[in-house]
C-alpha cells in the first residue's frame, strides 16, 4: 500500500551509500574540528570536542581537589574555561551523573585537553562498536543484516555527531544496554543481567521505567540484581566523594529536574526528545496545560506498556523490550538526542524477529528503519523553527507499534490454543462415543 504512495523503500545497496557518505562526512568534519582545536580555534562556532569538556574537568577535580568538589558547580565552571579558552564565555556544562562514573575520566584528565578528546574518540567508538558486536551476537543476527546495522548504526546521528564528535556518553550506556541483553537473551543469566544493567544508574532516567516493568513483569531475578548493583554503587559512590558528596549530587539532580520542567527557548528544548520537552515546545508559555498532558499520555502509555509486561508469559518478546527501550526515551523528563542511541538496539531487537512477523508488518518496520535513520538529520532545525520535535513522536510511534505486534501475537496466542482446546476436546468426545460399550460405564 505504501509503495503505491511513496515509491519501493531503499534497498541494501542504498542503505550502505547513505550510512558510507555520512561517516565520511562525520570523520572529515571531526578532522577539521581537531586539527583546529590542536590551534585554540573554533570550528563551525564550536570548541573542540562538545561536551567532553566538561567531563574532563570532573576528571581533573579528582585528581587534583577534594572529590566531593566534583558537585562545585563554580569550580567547575570555572576550570572549563580554563581548560578551553575558545568556549562561549557564558557556556558552563553541568556534571549530574552519580559520583561513581565519575572514576572513568580519572585517565583522560592525566592528558592534555586536546589529546584527551582524541582519547575519548578512540574509547567511545571502540565501545559503541564492541557494543554492536555484542548486541548483534546475542541477537544471532544473519550476516548481511549485522553488516547493514552496523553501517546505519555507526552513521546515525545520535550517536556520530551528538554522541562521538560532541564528545558524549550515550556510548558507555549503549554498551551497558547490550551487554545486559546478551546476559538476559543469550546466556539466560538473570541475576547476572540485573548486576549489569545497574552500572547504567549513574543516569537514573534510563534505568526508571525498565526496572518498574521488570517488577510489574515479576522478574525478580533481575530485579533482584539490580537492586544489588544499585547499592554496591551507592557504596562505592560514598567512597569517591563521600556523604557530602552524594547530597550535593541529590541537589542538582533536583537543579536538573528544575530546570528540565521550567520555561525554556526553542533552540534549548530542540536538543531534547523526551516527552517533556516535545509538550513544553509545542505549547510554549501554556506550562500548565504541558504539564496535564504530559501526565496523562505518559500515564496511558505506562500503563499500557505494564499490562503487557504483566501478561507476558514465560519469555518477554523482542518486541515487548523494544517498545520498552523506545518508552524509555520518550517517557522521561529528560532525554538529550543522544540518548536516542536506544533506538538501534530496538530495531535490532526487531530485526532478529523479522521474518517471524507478518508481511504487512514487515513492510512497516523497514518504513520505521527509514523514519528512525532519516528524521535526526532534520529533527533539531524542525523543533527550533516549528516547535515541533519530529524524533519524539517517531520513537513514539515505533514503540506504539512494536507494543501492538505483542498484543496481536499475544491474541493470537490465545485464540490457538483456545481453537487446540475445542479440537482435542471434540476429538475426546468423538472417541469415547466409538468405545464399545462405553456408554453407561460410570
Amino acid at each position: 500500500m505504501t509503495s503505491k504512495w511513496f515509491g519501493p523503500l531503499p534497498g541494501r545497496r542504498e542503505a550502505h551509500a547513505m550510512a558510507w557518505i555520512a561517516l565520511t562526512a562525520g570523520v572529515i568534519l571531526c578532522a577539521v574540528s581537531v586539527l583546529l582545536g590542536f590551534h585554540g580555534r573554533t570550528f563551525m562556532g564550536r570548541a573542540l570536542g562538545g561536551d567532553f569538556v566538561g567531563f574532563y574537568t570532573i576528571g581533573k577535580i579528582l585528581n587534583s581537589y577534594p572529590p566531593a568538589r566534583i558537585y562545585d558547580l563554580e569550580l567547575a565552571v570555572r576550570l572549563q574555561h580554563e581548560t578551553l579558552p575558545s568556549m562561549d564565555a557564558t557556556q558552563m556544562l553541568v556534571f549530574g551523573q552519580a559520583p561513581y562514573i565519575a572514576w572513568l575520566f580519572r585517565p583522560f584528565a592525566l592528558l592534555p585537553y586536546a589529546w584527551a578528546y582524541l582519547a575519548w574518540l578512540a574509547f567511545s567508538a571502540a565501545l559503541y562498536t564492541s557494543g554492536l558486536a555484542v548486541l548483534f551476537g546475542a541477537l544471532g543476527l544473519k550476516r548481511e543484516d549485522r553488516k547493514t546495522g552496523f553501517l546505519l548504526a555507526l552513521s546515525s546521528t545520535p550517536f556520530l555527531f551528538e554522541t562521538w564528535i560532541g564528545g558524549q556518553m550515550a556510548a558507555v550506556v549503549f554498551f551497558i544496554w547490550a551487554l545486559f541483553l546478551w546476559c538476559l537473551l543469550k546466556t539466560e543469566r538473570r541475576f547476572i543481567a540485573g548486576l549489569v544493567l545497574s552500572l547504567c544508574l549513574f543516569k537514573p532516567t534510563l534505568v526508571a521505567l525498565p526496572a518498574a516493568m521488570l517488577f510489574i513483569g515479576r522478574r525478580w531475578r533481575v530485579t533482584s540484581g539490580l537492586a544489588v548493583g544499585g547499592a554496591a554503587l551507592a557504596l562505592v559512590s560514598v567512597a569517591t566523594v563521600g556523604l557530602d558528596g552524594c547530597r550535593a549530587w541529590a541537589r542538582m539532580l533536583a537543579l536538573n529536574a528544575q530546570v528540565a520542567s521550567g520555561a525554556g527557548d526553542p533552540w534549548h528544548r530542540s536538543k531534547y526528545v523526551d516527552m517533556a520537552a516535545f509538550f513544553h515546545l509545542l505549547l510554549g508559555s501554556h506550562a500548565t496545560a504541558a504539564a496535564i498532558v504530559m501526565i496523562i499520555v505518559g500515564a496511558a502509555t505506562v500503563a499500557a506498556l505494564g499490562l503487557a509486561w504483566w501478561r507476558a508469559d514465560g519469555r518477554i518478546s523482542n518486541e515487548l523490550w523494544a517498545a520498552t527501550l523506545c518508552f524509555t526515551v520518550v517517557v522521561n523528563a529528560y532525554a538529550p538526542i543522544y540518548d536516542s542511541v536506544l533506538a538501534v538496539a530496538a530495531v535490532a531487537l526487531v530485526a532478529a524477529n523479522r521474518e517471524q512477523l507478518p508481511a504487512r508488518d514487515r513492510e512497516a518496520f523497514a518504513w520505521w528503519i527509514l523514519l528512525l535513520y532519516m528524521v535526526p538529520w532534520v529533527t533539531k532545525s524542525f523543533a527550533e523553527f516549528l516547535h515541533f520535535q519530529l524524533i519524539t513522536v517517531v520513537l513514539a510511534g515505533f514503540g506504539i507499534w512494536a507494543l501492538r505486534t505483542v498484543y496481536a501475537t499475544t491474541e493470537r496466542s490465545v485464540t490457538l490454543s483456545l481453537t487446540r482446546c475445542k479440537t482435542e476436546g471434540e476429538e475426546s468426545t468423538t472417541t469415547r462415543q466409538l468405545q464399545p460399550g462405553a456408554a453407561g460405564r460410570f
